[in-house]
């Protein structure tokens, strides 16, 4: 009996020990402490830095045909441009030609790209987006070379908004044709045109305009050429006429040059009637001396 009881009271001994032990393990908390706890566990992270979905998905690109133009089917889908002149960068009157240096924008509505929200913000892409919707098929008329900047990516911004709105924008260099008349050459004017129109859509399914009429072109203050003094430039449009496929918007830039005559005056003039007074001094040399007269004649042609 007397060791029946020793072995209890060694058993409970270890059960209040071992009680004892998970008590010390655990770590008294004060409601205000789990109060903070849970406040941490709750907070509001960035919802633009935890978004998972892809914007394609925003836009629903996937579920339209974007092959086909807006409102397909219905009335012409209105289209405008502005154009901000960033530089003239030549005037070849060999090439009968130009250079020009612009950023040009398109502004559409396109109800297909609509998404929701709620702080009615805009979404910003570059151009890898404008591979995969409809944009208009604006090409330079009389065109000999033009190209998109693409350094040090393609210089391509595409703008959308909730209700549909687009805005594109894209920076190009252009060289276009320009017929030149010469023969006031030097106290000449010239005046050339750059063309925009749609490649594809006639006046039915696509109306090209100007957007804010002739505040559409904006220009460079610092714009000069060495030969030229750039007058004004303007816009003005019109419908132009294809035999086999219609009647096309058309938009033109257009400027006025008017050439520098004093430039002219110091680059040609000027040296030509030197020349022509250092040939004069033949006649004050002696007859006789027949070789220095003729080399000096031929000299100042040579010179010419």
């Amino acid at each position: 009996m007397p060791y029946f009881a020793k072995l209890l009271l060694l058993t409970l001994c270890l059960v209040l020990l071992v009680e004892s032990r998970k008590h010390r393990r655990r770590r008294w908390t004060s409601p205000l402490e789990v109060q903070r706890a849970s406040h941490i566990f709750k907070k509001n992270h960035d919802v633009t830095k935890t978004w998972k979905g892809k914007t394609e998905q925003l836009l629903r690109v996937d579920d339209h045909d974007f092959t086909m133009r807006p409102a397909f089917g219905g009335p012409a889908i209105p289209v405008g441009v502005d154009v901000q002149v960033e530089s003239l960068d030549s005037i070849s009157e060999v090439d009968m030609d130009f250079t020009m240096t612009l950023y040009l924008r398109h502004y559409w509505k396109d109800e297909r790209l609509s998404f929701p929200s709620t702080t009615n913000k805009s979404m910003t892409f570059d151009g890898r987006l404008v591979k995969k919707i409809w944009v208009p098929d604006v090409f330079f008329v009389h065109s000999k070379r033009s190209f998109i900047h693409d350094t040090t990516t393609d210089n391509i911004m595409l703008r959308v908004f909730p209700d549909g709105h687009v805005l594109y924008s894209m920076r190009i260099t252009v060289t276009a044709m320009c017929n030149m008349d010469f023969s006031r050459f030097p106290l000449d004017s010239q005046t050339c045109s750059l063309e925009l129109e749609s490649y594809a859509y006639t006046d039915e399914d696509l109306m090209l305009y100007w957007k804010n009429g002739n505040e559409s072109l904006k220009t460079d203050e610092k714009i000069s050429l060495s030969q030229f003094l750039i007058q004004k430039f303007h816009t003005t449009s019109r419908l132009a006429f294809y035999s086999s496929t219609g009647w096309y918007n058309r938009l033109y830039i257009n400027f006025t040059l008017r050439r520098h005559i004093f430039f002219f005056l110091l680059q040609t003039y000027f040296p030509a009637t030197l020349m022509v007074m250092l040939s004069w001094v033949s006649f004050w040399i002696d007859r006789r001396a027949v070789p220095a007269r003729v080399s000096l004649g031929i000299t100042t042609v040579l010179t010419m």
